[in-house]
């Protein structure tokens, strides 16, 4: 068989250009993809890969919300994370005037500037860096039932494609379903949405020291008016399942208050975070259903963002979140749609406590759920009640398919809403 001299240089040229761009060409750091089926055959390692991929080096928002920059490697230092780019539920989602946000990708709004991972170890350069986040509903303080949240592309754009960002589209909508117009509120499958907790590193908790300096570099930080926070906390929530998938992460030095209950890590953390700054986090737990196969309750919950209640299950809290055909006004406070008290019979129909908390839980699940004469319940409830959903015995409340956002962030219009919000 004979080769020309043509060929044979044309073979070694192609090789060699061939291997110049397989040198010069940028190495694809994004190797982590969540599978889906996971979330139910093993949640661990769903979990984990959520954690990885929200937690990667995220572009400029400038360049595309939610996109991961895979030219750099997980962890790496000044970065932000992919989740910190999305859309922010108090400032960017439902806004304080009502009307409707604007598309995806804008970033005229005012939100907070992103945490990043700070040096390891940590440099403290004078004046300290100019990283922000969203402080005013994102940190601790001494309270559970806070945390700043974020929306994934596909749950901000349901939320707007259904204008359910302010009160009178939440009542218009349940009307709507009521009259057979709307169906039933389903997000996306690949909806996400997360719940970030900050803690004052020299303020964390109430009768506790300030954080030392030398576990300050083990957080991811951010910076506001001259203090650092550290996150403390990452509860993140997916589509996954129709009930959704749940998992909470924190700190390594985060209390942790283990009822059982939930499904533990059986996984680990992955080889991508080792050596890394989120080499510091722990998962403290998935959840998948209201019950475990033997009918017992779940409960998932983190010491912070459920400070106070900490026996408590996620998932049945997140049921309660609703909306109704009905604006209620409040003496103080303001109007909502949502089922009253909703979070607090979540709570309460798994932990009563005791004394005033005890009266207070009877009077919202009734006596003829504790044993006569006792605080004991009859059976703690994971599944929700569906007489909590009912008003004068018939259907009331329509649930918002677990995402508390709508009825607890929703504002009144101040406008006329565009009218492909009115059915």
């Amino acid at each position: 068989m004979r080769v020309s001299i043509g060929l044979l240089a044309c073979l070694t040229l192609c090789g060699q250009s061939a291997f110049v761009m397989a040198q010069s060409a940028p190495q694809n750091h994004c190797r982590t993809v969540p599978v889906r089926s996971n979330a139910s055959d093993w949640p661990s390692k769903h979990a984990w890969d959520l954690f990885v991929s929200l937690n990667h080096p995220a572009k400029d928002k400038s360049m595309g919300r939610g996109v991961a920059d895979c030219s750099k490697p997980f962890g790496a230092a000044g970065t932000t994370s992919v989740w910190e780019t999305w859309r922010n539920a108090r400032t960017e989602v439902y806004l304080s005037d009502g009307r409707e946000p604007p598309l995806w990708d804008d970033t005229t709004l005012p939100d907070e500037k992103a945490a990043q991972v700070p040096e390891l170890p940590i440099k403290v350069p004078a004046g300290g860096p100019l990283i922000f986040f969203s402080p005013e509903d994102g940190v601790f303080h001494n309270a559970g039932g806070f945390g700043e949240t974020r929306l994934n592309r596909s749950t901000y754009e349901f939320v707007r494609s259904q204008c359910l960002f302010s009160i009178e589209g939440q009542k218009r909508y349940a009307a709507a379903v009521e009259a057979g117009k709307k169906p039933l509120i389903e997000f996306p499958p690949d909806s996400i949405e997360v719940k970030a907790a900050w803690l004052d590193f020299d303020k964390p908790e109430a009768n506790k020291p300030p954080i030392p300096a030398d576990k300050r570099g083990t957080y991811y930080t951010a910076e506001f008016q001259g203090k650092k926070f550290g996150l403390i906390a990452l509860h993140v929530l997916t589509k996954d399942l129709k009930n959704w998938f749940w998992a909470t992460f924190r700190h390594k030095d985060a209390p942790t208050e283990d009822f059982g209950g939930h499904e533990p890590d059986n996984y680990g953390p992955p080889k991508e975070v080792t050596g890394t700054l989120w080499d510091n986090y722990r998962l403290g737990g998935t959840q998948t259903d209201f019950t475990s196969p033997t009918g017992e309750r779940t409960i998932l919950s983190d010491h912070y963002v459920e400070f106070g209640f900490q026996r408590s299950s996620c998932i049945t809290c997140h049921a309660t979140a609703s909306i109704s055909r009905e604006i209620t006004v409040p003496p103080a406070g303001r109007p909502f749609t949502s089922l009253p008290n909703g979070q607090a019979k979540a709570v309460c129909s798994i932990t009563p406590g005791e004394g005033d908390d005890l009266d207070f839980c009877k009077q919202q699940l009734g006596e003829d759920a504790f044993k006569p004469g006792t605080g004991t319940l009859v059976l703690e409830r994971g599944v929700p009640d569906p007489k909590w959903f009912q008003k004068d015995g018939k259907p009331f409340y329509l649930q918002t398919d677990f995402v508390w956002s709508i009825p607890f962030r929703g504002r009144s219009e101040a406008a006329q809403p565009q009218s492909r919000c009115i059915w």
